[in-house]
């Protein structure tokens, strides 16, 4: 049965072989091509992005001037706009003045250093928050009396946008090339197939021949494989002489082993007969003495085939000489009878090695030591030597003895197989001795030599390379390498704990009592929720839910908007799920990475306004609605349109003086959403807050106050309500109208986020899925008193329903970073000063 070595050696294939080597310059060069595609690619998205980034820059560098003597920047609405376009890309902004102190945005984006005199916008990449960014640094010149110099903008926004366009050029452009790639493999398969159909006649040729056909082959080869072919008639000469010598030494080895072998047969029969006690212990004598020449000869024979065998297929190992030679000589001084053998190694040559067949040399060293003692005679000495070659690189053995010498004539002839010389007449030996030396020599890439010793006698030397690196020597340094200290050292772990202390004063946000839903079936899980919506308008919602999974406990706490987005930004909040009808603070949130993503069917359902970077998601639509008490006023009088308030108001300033009211949006974090957006999409939204404030309009921080003031009349109309609330009053009997403004219905929504820090945000997946599911939305719109996201938008919010009068076209506020303008410092600044300079208020 063939060896797993041969098995492997038979299933070699040279198909295979140049496949793999064409397979793998082409995959190489479709490495090289993928690279140079994608870093294309890269520069193309870059490219494209940074014309928004850019134009983000320019647009706030108009804004820029100078106020009180300090920069003052207006943050256009457009500017973050044009980036939220990139619609999972964060965005982040720095502004500085001339002498490098921060005007607004965050403090901690890093400054880039950009080379003296550089004006024009510059692009670079860097890292912040642990987030890889891309940044765009222009410096606009300010020149003003009090204040001039260089004020540099810097816009950066993360690369997920990039990276997504980059990956959609890298497919749209390697594909061809994949495909050429494809055909390109299919016809070198082919190509090879034919190229290699010429090995296959010569495979056949040479399977054909008889085993003792050892003729050339004689066909014309391809030019590829010529040298092949030669080497194969060259093996095959080599074959053939090798047979050839084999048989010839098959047959000396016969004739050597017929002669005491024919001796010893007739030396017996002659014992046989003989009846003379000292005639036949002679005859005994002589037949052993037949018998151990028989027996040495075939030793012999068997140790020339080895010593061939093993020069054929030599390991090479690493031998250490001396202690190889200290055996032999051990071993053959105990049977050397008179004979003194002398042992000598050169310090230098104490530690050397060689490469090689540590069996062959114990046999070569072992018959040149027997064929010593023999010759030396009784009395006699042997010395055996070890040392460096006169030249240093290699070591040179002698074995040297008193006998009688080789005559010059006869050493080549005793280096032949049964070649004697005239000295060993009469010496019992089998003329296989040097010739085994000889060949363990040559297989050692060793000389060997004879010589006359002075004084007489024979001088036999071996000498060998030295190995190019001291396998010993090497180890011995990895040994005193590895030596371990005799000192352990100690280890010690010192583990400080820091406990963050909170002080929260009477009445703060932080300390609100969270009103505690127990698990119907046994609490095992604990979901807890932070909001800033009425309890009762969650509380349906939250049974419902308990319903479908009866073993969770929820602890639900209510917050203003402002509050909760603190609470969660600090880091102070343990919640899994954070609720909030501001929606811009919730996408600042999760722009400054206080949130956690989280994928579902029902999150990629959403529609697009609806959620970002599938951290935020909405699930309710909330109505900016006019709101009315319809005892006090007329239909006739109920405005239908934001112009229609204008006038009704301006028209009718003695009734509605201080009977008109609105959200205070410097404390109402919706008030301040709603009237932002407003003043992005109604040219004429400042003439209706000086309209507003010329009937000293109430101002309120909740939508609660305000429609308690509609339904005790002390006020009869209220702008930007949330139509939620107004609805929830309704249904609960209260005689209020509301009214979806004709020119156009703002819609916010309420966003969950997962915190940062949620333990079990797995649960709080669970519970945002529920909301936006068939159930947790007819739940929404038929028991919480909510506008559902789900079903048709317009359908729900059309004229005609039991909330509403009229209804126009419907603008959802998309979530996106351009909702973070109005959240800049100077742009709220700037916003609610004009704000409050409209209403007359400090």
């Amino acid at each position: 049965m063939p060896s797993a070595e041969a098995a492997g050696r038979e299933g070699y294939s040279l198909r295979k072989r140049l496949l793999i080597r064409l397979f793998g310059a082409l995959a190489l060069l479709t490495a090289g091509l993928f690279a140079f595609v994608d870093a294309y690619a890269q520069r193309a998205a870059d490219s494209a992005y940074d014309q928004l980034l850019q134009a983000a820059a320019l647009s706030i560098a108009d804004t820029i001037r100078v106020e009180s003597g300090r920069i003052a920047v207006d943050l256009p609405y457009s500017s973050l706009s044009i980036l939220a376009m990139a619609r999972r890309d964060r965005i982040f902004y720095r502004i500085d003045a001339p002498d490098g102190d921060l005007v607004t945005g965050y403090d901690d984006l890093p400054v880039i250093h950009r080379e003296a005199g550089e004006r024009n916008t510059t692009f670079q990449n860097a890292t912040y928050r642990d987030m890889p960014i891309r940044l765009a640094v222009l410096d606009r010149l300010i020149a003003h009396p009090q204040l001039s110099g260089w004020v540099r903008i810097v816009v950066a926004q993360t690369r997920e946008e990039r990276e997504s366009l980059a990956r959609g050029i890298l497919t749209n452009a390697f594909l061809p090339i994949a495909l050429a790639v494809l055909a390109g493999g299919g016809l070198i398969w082919f190509g090879v197939r034919q190229a290699l159909a010429p090995l296959a006649s010569l495979e056949r040729l040479i399977r054909a021949r008889q085993p003792n056909d050892f003729r050339p082959i004689d066909i014309p080869p391809p030019a590829e494989v010529s040298q092949l072919v030669h080497a194969i008639n060259s093996l095959l000469t080599r074959l053939h002489g090798n047979l050839d010598t084999m048989q010839t030494f098959l047959a000396d080895a016969a004739h050597q082993i017929r002669t005491p072998l024919a001796s010893l047969r007739l030396q017996a029969e002659l014992a046989a007969d003989e009846d003379d006690p000292e005639s036949l212990r002679r005859s005994v004598g002589r037949i052993h003495r037949n018998a151990v020449e028989a027996s040495q000869l075939t030793s012999q024979l068997l140790s020339h085939a080895m010593v061939i065998h093993r020069s054929e297929a030599l390991e090479p190992e690493t031998i250490d000489l001396a202690a190889l030679l200290d055996h032999v000589v051990q071993r053959a001084r105990p049977i050397c009878d008179d004979v003194l053998i002398h042992l000598d190694i050169d310090e230098a040559a104490e530690h050397g090695v060689i490469a090689g067949d540590p069996i062959s040399l114990t046999e070569a060293m072992t018959n040149l030591v027997d064929n010593a003692v023999k010759y030396a005679g009784e009395g006699g000495a042997v010395a055996v030597g070890l040392g460096l070659r006169p030249d240093g690189d290699g070591f040179r053995i002698d074995v040297a003895d008193r006998g009688p010498g080789i005559a010059d004539g006869e050493k080549d002839k005793v280096l032949q197989r049964f070649g004697r010389g005239s000295a060993g007449a009469g010496t019992m030996g089998s003329g296989l001795g040097l010739a085994i030396v000889k060949a363990v020599a040559d297989a050692h890439g060793g000389v060997l030599s004879l010589l006359d010793r002075p004084g007489g006698g024979l001088i036999v030397r071996l000498e060998f390379p030295r190995l190019a690196v001291s396998p010993m020597a090497s180890a011995v340094h990895a040994a005193a390498a590895s030596t371990p200290s005799p000192y352990a050292g100690l280890l010690f772990i010192t583990v400080l704990a820091t406990g963050l202390l909170s002080f929260v004063s009477p009445g703060s946000a932080l300390a609100v009592e969270p009103v505690v839903y127990p698990a119907p079936a046994g609490e095992r899980q604990v979901l807890l929720i932070d909001a800033a919506t009425d309890r009762t308008l969650m509380e349906p919602l939250i049974l419902d839910f308990q319903r479908l999974a009866p073993t969770v406990t929820v602890s639900y706490s209510d917050y203003s908007t402002r509050d909760l987005y603190e609470r969660t930004a600090s880091g102070q909040t343990g919640a899994d799920l954070v609720i909030s009808s501001a929606s811009d603070l919730q996408v600042k949130l999760i722009n400054d990475g206080f949130s956690q993503p989280y994928e579902s069917t029902a999150t990629l359902a959403l529609p697009d306004w609806a959620k970002w970077r599938d951290e935020a998601f909405g699930f309710t639509v909330e109505p900016a609605v006019i709101v009315y008490n319809p005892d006090l006023v007329p239909e006739t009088e109920v405005p239908r349109s934001r112009n229609d308030l204008i006038r009704l108001i301006r028209d009718n300033g003695a009734r509605y003086n201080r009977r008109v009211a609105t959200y205070d949006a410097a404390t109402s974090g919706i008030g301040y959403l709603f009237a932002t957006q407003d003043s992005v999409l109604f040219s004429q939204y400042w003439q209706l807050m000086v309209t507003l404030g010329a009937a000293q309009a109430r101002l309120a921080c909740c939508t609660g106050d305000i429609l308690e003031m509609i339904e005790r009349g002390e006020v009869l109309i209220a702008y930007n309500m949330l139509g939620s609330y107004a609805r929830a009053r309704m249904s609960a009997g209260a005689r209020i109208g509301i009214v979806l403004p004709e020119d156009y219905t703002l819609v916010m929504s309420r966003v969950a986020i997962i915190p940062a820090g949620s333990k079990r945000a797995d649960l709080a997946g669970s519970f945002i899925d529920y909301l936006l599911s068939e159930r947790g939305q007819e739940i929404i719109a038929g028991q919480s008193a909510l506008f559902a996201l789900a079903p048709d938008i317009h359908g729900e919010l059309a004229a005609g329903t039991e909330t509403a009068v009229t209804a126009g076209p419907i603008v959802p506020i998309t979530l996106s970073p351009a909702l973070l303008v109005f959240l800049d410092k100077y742009k709220r600044e700037s916003f609610l000063r004009q704000w409050h300079l409209a209403f007359g208020t400090p």
